[in-house]
């Protein structure tokens, strides 16, 4: 370590300076003068509490030596000074720029030294009035997040100093406030020895992020207090534990009463427990109040039943001096072998990593931002949440209390960046002289959270390596919270983490790991990460999950995409990200930032609709589907299905036939039932299809989400079939075959298909006079790279199959007209690949053209394709786009169980996904059928039986990235004078295990070594009026 002289040391670059004249940490609460006020529990309702949101004086200084050193004088002038808002950090706000690094730091790392000559500071300040009538009072002026270290002044004299950027800094000002004007002045540091512990994946942006307020106390008061909310040993009766901390600051020793209310969480406030207790206190004190209560509702994500904890307490005459409260709700976490148990069921997490990020505001969020994540996350089946990688905002963790999710409350520890450094230093984490650094964000945490019941365990931090520092905070947080295990990723196995909490291990060493019967449970506090377009296979995860007791569930990498609205030269807005600002001291890392299950501004990102099907938890079995029997589960752990009515229809081609309502169904957590559905007046058509959907849906309103809401579905293909027609080819029309010396041509009636003589592919299809084909559909096997294959370097490894298409050597080139049928069948070589690609068209009286490619290779080293299929080009009229298959939204091999098999339609703009980084998008899986027309006249491709189809409206190949370019979904992909279409057999699947290396899993890639793929289709015009699926139903085999 580097270490100085401790006299020579800065504060903000002193481990062993964690903070000077602050506050002790404690819970959160806030004092009111009455119990009414209490009640309504609106601090703004107080005439004790100030503001100091909003509009502060701001001097932005580029390093230390040349801030303005006297500006918390009273007598300095900052008139001049530029206005900014609090809360809010500067780089949102113009100054300097916001940096986005995933591990290492801004800085080359010195511990704890930090840079001097790029250390930027900021010089807030702002005046407040005060009445007389505070002056008998405690005063406080509490900051809730400055980022990184700053020092406080009040009315020019010095106060103290805090680093921790999301915990409270509380300091007591009572003896420099004076009645009327008064100054509040902070000078921040966006370095500090703090920030090495604050190397998260995330912006790294500076200033005060969270709100500021003063308050008033009473001399007599509560200080802190602990309320332990446990259950009996059959979850029935509540224990109830309340310690409060008091002291008396006044000069004598005073007779107090306390009361206790534990009131029902509704209008009705109705009390099932009371307790009063009369203390004499003189200086400090501690009060203990014990009870049990019989029947209690209990709390769990399911249920979030909470108390309301009234404290009150008065003077010996009865009156008010202080009045707080505090919700509750009883819920029992136990450790037992192989699992954690909550309410004596091992739940499974259905849960998501969420950093606090707005795309204008930065870190700092409203309350209003708040609910609005939560009512998406229930409404997508997520149970869970990891405050990825620091405490949240308190009013995080009410709202969780009172909407039902699971926390995972993480200390704000992460020293990502040191094992890049591990040749000139060891893991801080292992440091004695860190210790007190990390004590302090463990104990600030734990107290301030320590009575919020949604919080289920601690996180000792992220990613910090692992050392003697981990094992001495988790020994302190065991002790002071013997109630909720404690958890450290790094810690891997070792004793000193009650949870084993790997981040993006695979299905195979999970399994693994659950079947050499652990002692510990098993959740992944990150797993598949949510890069651009991803989330493959998380159904794969889950059905690990519910095989193994050991496994429980896991963290989604993560919430929203961490971008910032951003404004081009024309006034367009995107989303920015690293990069995007200038790199000014520091590089970046990129797209990173933006891994999101939804967008910035919270629009759900197509992977996310794959989240909430597979976290449904209602389960639906085909039991024995030949006779309609389905088996449904409930897959809650604590409620009932009666809140639930379901509901069922069979379709035809996509088409609702038959369907009926099942109403509630009264089925206890983890049972199930079968239920058998009469499909016997379904007579089938000849090629239709037939599919058997079942829905389950609230059937009342709830707090977030709305009766009607889809919790879960589940869609079965019916064994009802009977083959289609065949089309007797001796009515068609007859052709005729013709060639000249570039072009073999097919000509029928109202139509002529031309062919190029030179490469054989399909060159234009003139229908009714017009022409339907601008370029030759041609094959067609890469892909836009996703995040994911740039991360492990598919784009790289498989660029042998980027220009099949134009890189065949013609070897057999045959054509024919017999029975009035022409027959064309071209052979190539791909040399690159020693593959062979064959290509035969079948072409009928009717216009159809029977499509078929085949690709057979023998070459061992050959890397996998991207995809496997053909490509062509539309007029750009053709902005209209039908299909049956999978849908709405984009579907893969790996990613389409959301995606049910209907009808849908939609225009060619609308299938492509604006990722913040340009990429493959709009694929649809399954599909039976799809059609491209404008509205007059169009053309329509049918899987023989299925095949993936996606179009664009603009080159594919504008999807590609540029080296050295940052590019934007929202800025580069315009609608152009083209439709891309692409016919393919199957695209290899999109991953997600990470996107820095792990690749699609084996069983969703097309293998190129030693393969053979073959696939075909119809293409065939229509006009406006034909039934698209009378005429899918064609049979020309």
């Amino acid at each position: 370590m580097n270490k100085k002289k401790k006299i020579d040391q800065l504060d903000w670059e002193n481990p062993s300076v964690i903070s000077i004249n602050k506050e002790r940490a404690r819970a959160h609460f806030f004092d009111f003068e009455s119990k009414e006020l209490a009640l309504i529990n609106d601090i703004n309702g107080s005439n004790y509490y100030r503001s100091l949101n909003g509009k502060w004086k701001f001097y932005y200084s580029l390093n230390p030596d040349v801030r303005p050193k006297e500006f918390m004088k009273n007598n300095f002038d900052v008139s001049t000074w530029d206005d900014i808002d609090v809360p809010g950090s500067w780089e949102m706000q113009g100054y300097s720029v916001p940096i986005y690094l995933d591990e290492e730091y801004p800085f080359p790392p010195e511990p704890p030294s930090v840079p001097h000559e790029y250390n930027r500071v900021g010089s807030y300040r702002r005046n407040f009035n005060l009445p007389s009538t505070w002056l008998n009072r405690d005063i406080f002026i509490q900051f809730n997040g400055v980022r990184s270290a700053f020092y406080l002044w009040i009315n020019g004299k010095s106060i103290g100093y805090s680093q921790d950027s999301k915990t409270p800094a509380e300091f007591n000002i009572t003896d420099f406030i004076v009645a009327g004007e008064n100054s509040v002045s902070l000078e921040v540091y966006r370095f500090s020895d703090g920030s090495y512990l604050e190397g998260q994946d995330t912006w790294r942006i500076s200033g005060i992020e969270r709100s500021v307020f003063i308050s008033a106390k009473p001399k007599i008061r509560a200080t802190d207090f602990s309320v332990k909310s446990d259950l009996d040993s059959l979850y029935k009766d509540g224990h109830f534990d309340l310690v409060i901390d008091l002291i008396n600051n006044s000069n004598d020793s005073s007779d107090i009463i306390i009361r206790g209310e534990l009131l029902k969480y509704d209008n009705s406030n109705i009390p099932v427990l009371s307790f009063e207790r009369k203390m004499e206190i003189t200086q400090k004190d501690t009060m203990h109040y014990k009870s049990t209560i019989n029947n209690v509702e209990v709390w769990s994500a399911e249920t979030p039943n909470l108390y309301r904890l009234m404290i009150t307490i008065n003077n010996d005459e009865e009156k008010v001096i202080q009045s707080f409260t505090q919700q509750v709700g009883f819920r029992k976490i136990e450790m037992v072998p192989g699992n954690l148990l909550i309410n004596g069921k091992p739940v499974l997490f259905r849960g998501v990593n969420r950093h606090e990020w707005d795309p204008e505001r930065g870190r700092s969020i409203t309350e209003r931002q708040m609910i609005d994540d939560i009512k998406l996350m229930k409404k997508f089946n997520i149970n869970a949440v990891r405050t990825s990688h620091y405490p949240n905002q308190v009013r995080w963790y009410e709202l969780c209390n009172e909407y039902g999710l699971y926390v995972i409350d993480e200390a704000n520890i992460e020293a990502h960046g040191m094992q890049f450094h591990k040749e000139k230093y060891s893991f801080i984490s292992d440091s004695d002289e860190w210790e007190k650094a990390w004590i302090q964000r463990g104990r600030s945490m734990l107290e301030r959270d320590k009575n919020q019941p949604s919080i289920i365990m601690w996180s000792m931090g992220n990613e910090a390596g692992d050392g003697e520092n981990f094992k001495r905070l988790y020994k302190w947080m065991k002790a002071e919270d013997k109630t909720r295990p404690v958890s450290y990723e790094p810690s891997r196995e070792a004793d000193h983490t009650d949870v084993v909490f790997p981040m993006y291990a695979t299905i195979e060493t999970i399994s693994k790991y659950a079947e050499k019967n652990p002692k510990r449970p098993l959740i992944l506090c990150e797993y598949v990460h949510a890069m651009g377009n991803s989330v493959g296979n998380l159904q794969d995860y889950w059905d690990t999950f519910e095989k193994y007791d050991e496994l429980q569930g896991g963290f989604i990498w993560d919430w929203a995409d961490q971008v910032i609205l951003k404004t081009d030269t024309s006034g367009k807005e995107y989303w920015a990200y690293g990069g995007d600002f200038g790199d000014e001291f520091t590089a970046n890392d990129s797209n990173f930032c933006a891994n999101g299950l939804v967008a910035a501004d919270r629009t759900p990102n197509p992977h996310f609709f794959e989240v909430k099907k597979v976290y449904q938890p209602i389960k639906f079995i085909a039991e024995d589907i030949t006779r309609g029997q389905v088996r449904i589960s409930n897959k809650y752990d604590f409620i009932n299905l009666d809140h639930i009515d379901f509901s069922w229809f069979i379709s035809e081609d996509g088409k609702t036939v038959e369907s009926g309502k099942l109403g509630v169904i009264d089925l206890e957590p983890s049972e199930s039932t079968v239920l058998s559905f009469n499909l016997s007046g379904v007579v089938p058509k000849p090629g239709a299809e037939y599919f058997l959907t079942v829905i389950a849906r609230l059937n009342r309103n709830t707090p977030l989400l709305n009766k009607k809401h889809v919790v879960a579905w589940e869609q079965f293909s019916l064994p009802i079939h009977r083959p289609s027609l065949k089309s007797d080819i001796s009515d068609f029309p007859e052709i005729r075959l013709t060639e000249s010396d570039t072009t073999i041509d097919v000509i029928g009636n109202n139509f002529q298909i031309i062919f190029n003589k030179k490469t054989g592919f399909l060159k234009d299809y003139i229908y009714s006079n017009r022409h339907l084909i601008r370029s030759e559909l041609i094959p067609h096997f890469w892909r836009a790279p996703t995040d994911n294959d740039r991360g492990n370097s598919m784009h790289i490894r498989t660029a042998i199959w980027k220009n099949v298409g134009n890189e065949l050597t013609i070897k057999l080139f045959q054509r024919s007209l017999s029975n009035n049928v022409v027959k064309i069948k071209i052979v190539a070589d791909h040399e690159p690949t020693e593959s062979i690609i064959t290509i035969t068209y079948n072409i009928f009286g009717n216009g159809l053209i029977d499509i078929e490619q085949e690709i057979v290779t023998e070459k061992e080293t050959l890397p996998e394709l991207p995809r496997f299929g053909m490509k062509m080009t539309l007029p750009k009229d053709f902005n209209r786009v039908s299909w049956y298959g999978r849908g709405p939204h984009e579907s893969y091999w790996d990613r389409k169980t959301s995606a049910p098999i209907k009808v849908y339609s939609g225009t060619v703009w609308e299938q492509t996904f604006p990722y913040v980084r340009p990429q493959e998008t709009g694929n649809k899986t399954d599909v039976r059928w799809m059609a491209l027309d404008n509205g007059t006249i169009g053309m329509l491709a049918i899987g023989q039986p299925l095949f993936d189809g996606s179009v664009h409206q603009y080159p594919y190949q504008d999807l590609e990235n540029v080296p050295g370019v940052n590019r934007h979904g929202k800025l580069d992909i315009k609608p152009k004078g083209q439709v891309d279409w692409l016919l393919d057999y199957r695209q290899t699947g999109i991953g997600g295990d990470n996107s820095w290396g792990a690749r699609t899993h084996q069983k969703y890639t097309l293998d190129g070594k030693s393969t053979n793929y073959k696939y075909h289709f119809y293409l065939i015009p229509f006009t406006k009026g034909v039934d698209i699926i009378a005429l899918s139903k064609i049979n020309m085999n």
